[in-house]
């Protein structure tokens, strides 16, 4: 690498391949060579932080988790830098994988009726129409539904193998009138037209 200098008499110098600097051409060739130091990285590796999971944070974790469907959200929710010790767990755990995928599910579950309220009551509707939080709101339409489209191919590509639960999901109740209202509002357009 050449780096323009200039020597004590104001002409430039020039450094060699070896890194030492040359004097530049016309220069009086009394000026010596100096060595030009090698920089070395300097490298600082702090530990990783370790956090452990209790039942606090697993808790904490799955709930925002069920809202968002978004594991980083729901790692820093828990109290964590990144999502990796909840991929760490979910590869270890059985129990924690059942949880998760249940949280997942209701997660778009929820999704999926954020987007039928906003079909019924419009993107600006008043905070106390439709049964979805904050969190659902706040995530763009257009990102919704590439979420939900993602998800229904998942879905399709590989049936969860985990057994469904016995307690329905948190919504679900909540889903299925809307569904047959919704239903209930076709027929009586069908009817009409």
């Amino acid at each position: 690498m050449r780096h323009a200098l200039r020597n004590g008499r104001g002409h430039f110098a020039r450094a060699g391949s070896d890194g030492a600097i040359l004097p530049a051409a016309g220069a009086q060739a009394s000026v010596e060579r100096a060595e030009v130091p090698a920089l070395k990285p300097v490298i600082t590796t702090t530990p990783p932080v370790q956090v452990a999971w209790s039942a606090a944070r697993e808790d904490a974790f799955f709930r925002e988790l069920s809202e968002v469907c978004n594991v980083n959200a729901a790692a820093r929710a828990a109290g964590f830098p990144d999502s990796r010790p909840a991929y760490n767990r979910k590869e270890r755990g059985g129990a924690f994988r059942a949880r998760w995928d249940g949280a997942v599910a209701e997660g778009y579950a929820r999704l999926e009726l954020e987007m039928l309220e906003r079909a019924r009551f419009g993107e600006n509707r008043r905070a106390d129409q439709g049964c979805s939080g904050e969190k659902q709101r706040a995530i763009p339409t257009s990102l919704a539904l590439s979420l939900l489209k993602m998800h229904q191919a998942r879905a399709k590509a590989a049936p969860s193998a985990v057994a469904p639960t016995a307690r329905p999901m948190r919504g679900q109740s909540i889903r299925d009138e809307m569904e047959k209202r919704f239903r209930e509002i076709s027929q009586r357009l069908t009817e009409r037209g």
